[in-house]
């Protein structure tokens, strides 16, 4: 028989999961960049509060699900968490 896999995508998940939602917006005349949208997969809470600090360039201590505000060059970028429907991370 062989030994159980360290492997994290074949761990289950209990309770929600939640997308990280990016948005960044520009103005345009300061940058010539569009706006722009990220929706990251299903995963664990605790796993999208981590990413939205790293997209924030926060602290460990952020809470709850947003949505947090940043200024980035030109622009502003909003991070917000949003709870997946069950059936997407079964």
């Amino acid at each position: 028989m062989a030994p159980p896999s360290d492997d994290p995508q074949l761990a289950l998940t209990l309770g929600p999961c939640f997308t990280v939602q990016v948005e960044d917006r520009f103005s345009p005349g300061l940058t010539g960049r569009h706006d722009r949208t990220y929706a990251s997969p299903p995963q664990p809470q605790d796993d999208a509060l981590v990413l939205a600090a790293l997209l924030l360039d926060a602290g460990p201590d952020l809470e709850g699900t947003g949505p947090w505000q940043k200024a980035i060059a030109g622009g502003r970028r909003t991070v917000r968490l949003l709870r997946a429907p069950d059936a997407e991370h079964l």
